[in-house]
């Protein structure tokens, strides 16, 4: 990619961005929220049309005007928000729009995707439905789609960020065996950490521009922080001595459900005392977003109580 720029409105998320990723590596695209990321692999799937630069695949320019003319030239985008059809099987989802569909159940295919998945060790069970798959499952299945597709330049748009640490570890192992096999991977992140561990390259991005493409082995979380941010950082968490008070929420019990009269929250208890931080971890979807909005009385409780002072 040369010279690409980007504009939405006033807002020029990509300003003439060089971009090169290789057959056989990890590229990490590094950057903080709203660095022009996700814009700049948008241009690269074929869903942005760039304002100008040029794109080039083995030399070649392409003009890449929808996703089908990049999966043609062999770009494939795994989605931070996954593009499945929760009803159907594993492997109606990979034939959904693909030239003789109505085909789904033909023995040829079957196997065809079967030798896919097991090259690339996915497990993916094909007669699966989707909405009966975990967070972790409906990833590697959008993963051996792209893969049917012929893509052999595959993007992954924050693949971790809803991923549980034992299904990261899998996601890199997976990776790794694309890269073996000649692929071309491109890693979105603002994790340095993930970073450091999985990607062979990596380019920082800050502000829409591009600030410096390094050799992963040659840099340090310091040096990374510095680039995304702009200005030195100090990584050391400094903890002030405070004096804990007395109990200022109370959460008993608290039990909601959803639309889908799914349980969100089951039996939460906990409390929250003055001059206290109180951290609340798991992985995106794990009912954070249902219990803070509760608590503000935005969602509907089923039961349980919330005590204030």
């Amino acid at each position: 990619m040369e010279g690409i720029t980007k504009t939405f409105g006033k807002v020029q998320a990509n300003k003439d961005i060089d971009f090169q990723v290789k057959f056989g590596e990890i590229h990490a695209l590094l950057g903080e929220n709203g660095a022009g990321k996700s814009t700049l692999v948008n241009v690269l799937s074929g869903i942005y049309t760039p304002d100008s630069g040029s794109i080039f695949i083995r030399g070649k320019e392409v003009k890449l005007t929808s996703p089908r003319v990049a999966i043609d030239e062999g770009i494939g985008m795994i989605h931070q928000h996954f593009k499945l059809v929760e009803v159907m099987t594993a492997q109606e989802n990979i034939m959904l729009g693909q030239k003789g569909s109505h085909f789904l159940h033909s023995e040829a295919l079957t196997q065809k995707i079967t030798e896919l998945s097991e090259r690339f060790q996915l497990g993916v069970e094909l007669k699966k439905k989707v909405y009966d798959m975990s967070v972790g499952e409906k990833q590697t299945l959008e993963i051996l789609k792209v893969l049917y597709r012929g893509a052999n330049i595959l993007i992954l748009d924050e693949p971790t960020a809803v991923l549980t640490p034992q299904e990261i570890e899998k996601l890199f192992q997976i990776m790794k065996r694309m890269k073996d096999a000649g692929c071309a991977v491109v890693f979105i992140t603002h994790k340095m950490n993930e970073v450091l561990t999985i990607s062979d390259r990596l380019t920082v991005l800050r502000k829409g521009e591009k600030i410096k493409t390094l050799e992963t082995k040659d840099t340090n979380t310091r040096e990374l922080a510095e680039l995304m941010v702009g200005h030195p950082v100090d990584l050391a968490i400094k903890r002030v001595a405070t004096t804990i008070g007395a109990t200022l929420l109370k959460v008993k019990n608290l039990t909601c459900v959803n639309e889908e009269k799914v349980q969100v929250l089951k039996d939460l208890s906990f409390t929250l005392a003055s001059g206290e931080i109180l951290g609340v971890a798991g992985i995106a979807g794990s009912g954070q977003k249902e219990l803070c909005e509760a608590i503000a009385g935005l969602y509907p409780i089923q039961s349980g109580q919330i005590l204030f002072k």
